[in-house]
């Protein structure tokens, strides 16, 4: 059991007796060492299965955690069962509790468990009920808020105004009328069943001997504050946690890093044992990833190091480029040549969802199989369809198909009966809003949507006749104003489709026919082992995955990390998701920044993610070329070659004009530009002149 096991794995094995943490580094066997924990303990007496509890994140962790067990203990012949552990996810665990004791709380025992759509359904009829203008109430919006609200553990001692707490109040009423909960309240009923009833928290503290949670960086306030009750009046709890602080990277969904950098204080004389052989990346891409995190003072500190130490591997390549065009190109150039067909081999990361666009289209143009994970194709988002359709109705006034998309965003009052109206009237919709004689309100909102398409839009540039008729029409009005969180993404994302897809048109016919072959394109979206694509993804979603090459691109201030991190103290949290990214490889990291990319109807220029100046350069390679796929001769620790000073020479570069060189990083310059500033460029894009 425990043969295959290095000496620190063997360590959180055997250490079953009080509080203990697992700092356990990316690719480190982490869930080798939670089912073996559980196996060893189950097969020395310590416990029976239904003794231990072990809390994961995710149904599919849960499954394999089970059936791992289980083939782990049929090999000794042991006649415990992986079926009777209480292993699950946080809310399976809390619901099977809540079940056998709802009626302590007021609940009935068949409680129905209401998503996001019947959550919805029940917030419009409490904003109804409280006399609430339905279009100042998104009841989306308050699905998330509420969520968010009980994610805390408490409703009472939440920081939230009088209107906010009489709406949750008032849903709250009408989901227990009617006999059902929501997500949020499966963990906060079982916190007020344990504090109100002892005798039932006492019970369950009997049982559990020993708790092990996986993924504990996640853990939000509720299930910090469940964990405490299990263990709440026991001096040295039997609590395992497993996780790793430098790879917490969901605050925005209620993670608190808190968690795991206090859990020495919220369990006094806890062993802290650090998991730091990785089996999956090689000496530089470790060596990177370990200089980076450095940087985070928020830590409770390691040093990943490969299983093989004589693994050296390429460096990690840093290549900077002109344009996002030419990072599209070379990755997918880069791709092409030496894919040979293994395409999932490959992955590009990206920042958000909104950096897809470029890779789809050239990946499309290049027969590049692909799949995008995590993130929503950029053709098939809700706003891109949008101006899609408002731009179809422009150029073909019949196309009823388009009508009807766009007469409910922003919503204009016309329902299933109006439709109905003028559909009868023959001829299409838009004849149809014509022809008919409505009157009041909506008779003044059909003039206006009629008006909205009258204009000269084949005398203008498919730019212009755009954002003309986005602006007649108020759509972007309405995400300007809209609540949706989503809403400056999906601006973001619109005016990327404008300035980056529609100005290549020389006709709107054009951009359609380009749109509609995007639109229909037949890319799985699913991660398929039987067929072989490129995955395009967030670094969000990438989290727990790995490949052999992997793509980073713009790595650039402002994006990556991104301007709110930078402007609001976020950065920590923006180096430990560079730090997921980088540990996602195998054997090669391509990291790429460009000098300026098309933004919002003009050229922006970025200087390199200050996360490339963080790593130590000995790990680096910042040439400029393509990545050398045959083995090179490097040693994680061979100094670079000290290059000739040239701070103060005259440099002209072929976009940024002339500059001085005020500061020299291996074969990055920083420049300080006649009309643009300072801007740091790779030194193969400079010309020097004097």
């Amino acid at each position: 059991m425990l043969a295959n096991l290095n000496p620190e794995q063997k360590k959180a094995v055997e250490t079953t007796e009080g509080p203990v943490l697992v700092l356990s580094g990316a690719g480190t066997g982490k869930t080798c060492v939670l089912v073996t924990r559980v196996a060893y303990i189950l097969a020395n007496n310590l416990a029976q299965p239904w003794q231990i509890l072990a809390l994961t994140f995710t149904n599919k962790a849960a499954n394999e955690m089970k059936n791992r067990i289980g083939n782990m203990l049929s090999k000794t012949n042991d006649e415990f069962i992986a079926r009777d552990l209480w292993c699950g996810t946080f809310h399976s665990i809390c619901l099977r509790i809540l079940r056998t004791n709802a009626t302590r709380i007021g609940l009935l025992s068949d409680f129905v468990i209401y998503g996001e759509d019947e959550q919805k359904m029940v917030l419009k009829n409490v904003f109804a009920a409280m006399g609430a203008d339905p279009k100042e109430m998104d009841a989306a919006e308050w699905v998330e808020k509420i969520s968010n609200i009980k994610d805390t553990g408490s409703i009472e001692n939440a920081n939230i105004g009088a209107r906010t707490r009489q709406i949750i109040d008032n849903y709250n009423a009408e989901l227990k009328r009617i006999g059902a909960v929501d997500f949020g309240d499966i963990i906060l009923y079982v916190l007020e069943l344990f504090e109100k009833h002892p005798d039932v928290l006492e019970k369950y503290q009997r049982q559990f001997k020993y708790i092990m949670v996986d993924e504990f960086q996640d853990t939000n306030n509720a299930q910090m504050q469940l964990l405490k009750l299990l263990t709440r009046g026991t001096e040295c709890p039997n609590i395992c946690c497993v996780g790793d602080d430098d790879q917490s990277i969901y605050s925005w969904r209620g993670a608190e890093i808190k968690n795991i950098l206090d859990f020495e204080k919220t369990f006094p004389g806890a062993k802290i044992i650090r998991l730091e052989t990785n089996y999956r990346s090689t000496g530089n891409i470790l060596g990177a990833a370990n200089s980076l995190i450095r940087h985070n003072n928020g830590r409770l500190g390691k040093d990943l190091h490969p299983a093989d130490e004589k693994s050296v591997g390429e460096p990690v390549y840093v290549l900077t480029v002109p344009s996002n065009y030419d990072e599209a190109r070379l990755i997918a150039d880069t791709i092409l040549r030496y894919a040979n067909g293994k395409y999932s081999d490959y992955a590009v990361l990206i920042r958000t969802g909104s950096l897809s666009r470029g890779f789809e289209e050239t990946f499309a143009e290049n027969h590049i199989p692909y799949r995008l994970v995590g993130t929503t194709k950029f053709y098939d988002r809700l706003e891109i369809r949008d101006v899609i359709a408002y731009v179809r109705l422009l150029v073909h006034p019949t196309d009823d198909i388009a009508f009807a998309r766009v007469i409910t965003r922003p919503r204009r009052g016309f329902g299933p009966s109006a439709i109905a109206k003028m559909r009868a009237m023959g001829g299409g919709l838009m004849h149809g809003l014509r022809a008919v004689n409505f009157g009041g309100k909506q008779g003044t909102t059909a003039k206006e949507f009629l008006d909205a398409f009258d204009f000269d839009w084949r005398s203008m540039s498919p730019v212009d006749a755009v954002k003309k008729l986005l602006e007649r029409t108020r759509y972007m009005q309405y995400w300007n104003e809209s609540k949706d969180p989503d809403a400056p993404d999906r601006i973001s994302n619109i005016r990327d489709l404008i300035t980056n897809v529609v100005a290549t048109y020389d006709s709107l016919a054009e951009f359609l026919e380009h749109a509609a072959l995007m639109t229909t394109d037949d890319n799985d979206n699913e991660i398929n082992s039987d067929a072989s694509a490129v995955n395009i993804m967030t670094i969000h979603a990438a989290k727990g995955l790995e490949f052999d090459t992997v793509f980073l691109p713009a790595w650039e201030d402002g994006i990556f990390p991104n301007d709110k991190a930078i402007k609001d103290g976020g950065l920590e949290e923006e180096r430990r998701l560079a730090y997921v990214a980088l540990t996602r490889a195998r054997r090669r990291v391509i990291i790429t920044n460009t000098m300026s990319r098309m933004l919002f109807g003009s050229r922006q220029y970025y200087s390199p993610a200050r996360f490339i100046a963080e790593m130590d350069g000995r790990f680096l390679d910042f040439g400029g070329r393509a990545p050398r796929y045959e083995t090179p001769q490097y040693t994680a620790s061979k100094p670079k070659q000290k290059i000739e000073s040239i701070v103060g020479k005259l440099v002209e570069h072929a976009e940024l004009g002339r500059g001085v060189v005020i500061e020299s990083h291996d074969d990055i310059l920083t420049v300080a530009f006649n009309k643009i500033g300072i801007k740091k460029v790779a030194r193969n894009f400079i010309k020097f002149i004097g």
